[in-house]
Order: C-alpha cells, then sequence, then structure tokens
C-alpha cells in the first residue's frame, strides 16, 4: 500500500513541476516573440501570470525564494553528511 501512496505522491509532483514548466514557457515565449505574435493561448497565460505576479505583495516572492533557497541549503548539507 505505501508503494501505491508514492507513485501517486511521484505522479502529482511530476504534473505540478509540467504545470509550472508550461506557465514559465508561455511567459518566455510572449516576452519573445510579442503579445501579438505568440498565440491567443500563450497571451492568455502570460497575462494571467502577469497579472497575479503583480497583485502579489513586494515581499511576498522574495520571501518565498529565500525559503526555498534555505530548504535546498539545509537539505544538501544533510545529505551530504
Amino acid at each position: 500500500m505505501p508503494d501505491i501512496i508514492d507513485h501517486i505522491r511521484k505522479a502529482g509532483w511530476l504534473a505540478v513541476e509540467a504545470g509550472l514548466l508550461l506557465v514559465i514557457l508561455c511567459v518566455l515565449l510572449n516576452i519573445i516573440l510579442g503579445p501579438v505574435s505568440s498565440g491567443e493561448f500563450v497571451a492568455a497565460v502570460a497575462t494571467n501570470a502577469n497579472t497575479f505576479l503583480q497583485g502579489l505583495p513586494a515581499g511576498t516572492v522574495v520571501g518565498l525564494v529565500l525559503i526555498f533557497l534555505a530548504y535546498a541549503l539545509v537539505t544538501r548539507r544533510s545529505a551530504a553528511s
């Protein structure tokens, strides 16, 4: 039974990573090609991501990045031991 839960957890994280990569790709394509020639889907995703990020308070993104870096540093040190 724990193997099934582990597979579901791994598949869930894979889906989350794929979705995040899709959003990042759409934003980059919108920056490179421009909003007119990037296509309707890419422009809509980029607009939604931009609106979401502009709605966040200024320190939220910086705080999340710092928490992620601290977590990565701690897990890297514990794995090296």
